[in-house]
């Protein structure tokens, strides 16, 4: 295992800066993802700890030890490709083989068959150690590209998009085995992905990048629940965030968030009331409510909000549901097997408690702890 850290790295392509004094560190032994949008950064951070990619400045440590003059072949990282970069004229056998037989190696052929055997068993691609990669699907490229990169027994993983090219029962079934590879589980593993279920279902910790900046690292959890702004609560979470206008207002009834083009109130409790004042919030609010914090409720009347359905698509165990209030479309995630009409009046209640507040300048959530 290795502890990893980067420290005000700034890497410019061209003139034009893609990595933006990025500062972040590992801990020993655990699965860190990499989750942004394309174009963030994420790739070229990956390089960056390879040693494929010169910085402009800052510094690459592993366990403390300074990396940036340690040439790619003498750093203890493995690096699997969005791409597969298999060698189409070698075997699966070959391709894993290969960084054992690179210059400098010197690993007899009894253990080089010993390691490629037990990995491709491990990745359940041992009856394939004879084809050529173009004999292979999407998730076997994928499984011999991982296992080329595990040969190594590298201190460091970092993988690169490695689901991409899958499809989605391919991608469920790696994501398992992600989980439970006891090498990977020995190891520092850094997954990059534009992909938030990947991020939530596997990593330890989740670094959001945007623009070349570490934006927020927290838990799954924290991640989910406690976006720092708007940007990470659009980025967690399909379909997106609810994101309201909403005008903060007390009244003989309590104090509530008052959405004008709704044309409803949602009541606050004292709690949220007492932070939002705590932290001097404006009175003008950017309000987000995801999917699965909307209930629809029998009696329209006795709901918080009125509203008319619009599209419902079913999506397995989930289903979709878009809804108008007045001018404002909301989606709500529902029981798959209810059924809407068209324009049906529908009743609905907000969880007060899962509501996100943010500064509609900045965009930063006003009651998160990074906000």
């Amino acid at each position: 295992m290795a502890v990893v850290e980067l420290c005000n790295i700034v890497k410019s392509y061209d003139g034009e800066k893609v990595l933006r004094d990025l500062s972040f560190q590992t801990i020993d032994g655990e699965f860190f993802v990499l989750l942004g949008p394309s174009g963030a950064g994420k790739t070229t951070t990956l390089k960056v700890i390879a040693g494929l990619e010169d910085i402009d400045s800052g510094e690459v440590l592993f366990d403390g030890k300074p990396m940036n003059t340690v040439p790619t072949n003498q750093r203890p990282v493995g690096m699997t490709f969005e791409s597969y970069a298999l060698y189409p004229h070698f075997t699966v056998f070959e391709n894993l083989a290969n960084s054992l037989r690179a210059p400098g190696k010197k690993h007899p052929e009894s253990e080089i068959r010993e390691r490629v055997t037990n990995v491709a068993k491990m990745l359940k691609i041992d009856h394939l150690l004879d084809r050529h990669p173009g004999e292979l699907s999407g998730g076997q490229k994928q499984r011999a590209s991982l296992g080329r990169t595990m040969v190594r027994e590298p201190s460091i993983y970092l993988l690169d998009e490695p689901l991409t090219h899958v499809d989605a029962k391919i991608r469920f079934e790696l994501r398992l085995q992600f989980h439970r590879l006891e090498e990977l589980q020995q190891s520092t593993t850094i997954y990059v992905t534009h992909d938030y279920v990947e991020a939530l279902s596997l990593g330890n910790r989740i670094a959001i990048l945007d623009n070349g900046k570490i934006v927020q690292i927290g838990k799954p959890k924290e991640i989910y629940h406690e976006p720092c702004n708007l940007f990470v609560a659009n980025l967690v979470g399909q379909p997106p965030i609810n994101v309201l206008d909403a005008i903060l207002e007390t009244d003989p009834q309590g104090p509530a968030l008052v959405i004008p083009k709704g044309e409803f109130r949602i009541p606050l409790s004292p709690k949220n009331y007492q932070s939002l004042q705590q932290v001097n919030a404006p009175s003008e609010l950017k309000v987000g409510i995801r999917p699965r914090d909307i209930d629809i409720v029998h009696g329209p009347d006795q709901a918080m909000v009125k509203a008319r359905s619009d599209v419902f698509e079913p999506f397995g165990s989930l289903g979709l549901l878009s809804v108008m209030v007045n001018d404002i479309y909301l989606e709500l995630l529902v029981d798959p097997d209810m059924s809407f009409e068209p324009d049906n009046l529908l009743g609905l209640n907000f969880r007060e408690d899962r509501l996100l507040f943010f500064d509609p300048e900045t965009e930063i959530n006003l009651l998160s702890n990074e906000g």
